[in-house]
């Protein structure tokens, strides 16, 4: 069996934005972009896992049905979907709590009025290793301390939590395929997958929701899931990427501000792995400007 191994760099904006991950084999010798690049990136772990069923998810553009940037996801999920054979995730990456409560672990199904459908092909049927994923490893790979302090402080990382991700994969089989089609369970799916997404959070952190809080940070991400779902619908009749851009970066920002006036500092530490005082973008520059054609600084000038 192969390795899949998680990697992650901060992009451009550095402290305003989350980091870029990727995946590669154990050997160095393949990696997939996950919509961006697949070097230089630090270790965040590995696992064991077919190399030739991680290349069939992420296909021959790498991006593992993450059709369209922003809105079924940005490279976290798609790393995630590339690394499901090894049954482990970017989770330890800057602002991957952010996305996945955003997002969800491996995307959303689909985008305005029924475009950007994204589903999961998750290959089951393949099996193996590249040729290329066979080499001896390209370096001594150590759990890195960065992460392990990580999950001292915030608990262990989402895939160790097995009901969690029986959870999520139980949505995926059914939510998820019933939402590529129908509107309605487009929203619910992502409103179903957040519940999830604070069980897990309220047993594997010191988390603890008074009941004030649960509900208002439940308002606060269905306000921001209508939001978004309007600025896309947007996008969709105007065709205005650059507006669309700045339009899901501050409902981002938002959603950050509204959990901290929501939550006491500690919950939304253990929530987001980000301090009440820290505010960031999902979207790369780089990458944005690939999906998009733009040329965008992003909201990182200060």
């Amino acid at each position: 069996m192969g390795i899949l191994r998680a990697r992650a760099y901060p992009t451009k904006l550095f402290f305003n934005a989350a980091d870029h991950t990727y995946v590669e084999c154990g050997s160095g010798g393949k990696a997939w972009g996950c919509w961006g690049g697949k070097t230089g990136g630090r270790a965040l772990r590995e696992a064991q896992g077919s190399t030739q069923r991680a290349d069939a998810i992420a296909g021959a553009n790498e991006r593992a049905g993450v059709t369209c940037y922003l809105i079924n996801g940005v490279c976290h999920q798609a790393a995630n979907r590339v690394l499901f054979p090894a049954a482990i995730t970017v989770a330890g990456a800057r602002g991957y709590s952010l996305s996945s409560a955003i997002f969800s672990v491996y995307g959303r199904p689909r985008g305005p009025l029924g475009t950007c459908s994204a589903p999961f092909d998750q290959h089951p049927g393949v099996t193996g290793d590249l040729s290329e994923c066979l080499q001896g490893p390209q370096e001594d790979y150590e759990e890195p301390s960065r992460v392990e302090e990580a999950e001292a402080e915030h608990g262990p990382p989402d895939f160790e939590d097995a009901a969690y991700m029986a959870e999520v994969g139980a949505l995926y089989q059914d939510r998820f395929l019933r939402a590529l089609e129908d509107n309605v369970d487009a929203y619910g799916f992502q409103m179903e997958h957040f519940a999830l997404f604070v069980q897990h959070k309220e047993r594997v952190t010191p988390l603890s929701l008074q009941r004030v809080e649960r509900e208002e940070l439940t308002a606060a991400r269905s306000d921001f899931e209508k939001d978004r779902i309007e600025a896309e619908q947007a996008y969709a009749a105007s065709g205005d990427a650059l507006t669309f851009v700045a339009a899901f970066d501050a409902l981002t920002l938002k959603f950050q501000d509204d959990l901290a006036e929501t939550l006491r500092d500690e919950n939304y530490r253990c929530l987001l792995d980000l301090s009440p005082e820290e505010r960031i973008v999902l979207s790369d520059p780089d990458i944005v400007a690939a999906a998009y054609g733009l040329n965008l600084a992003g909201p990182a000038a200060t």
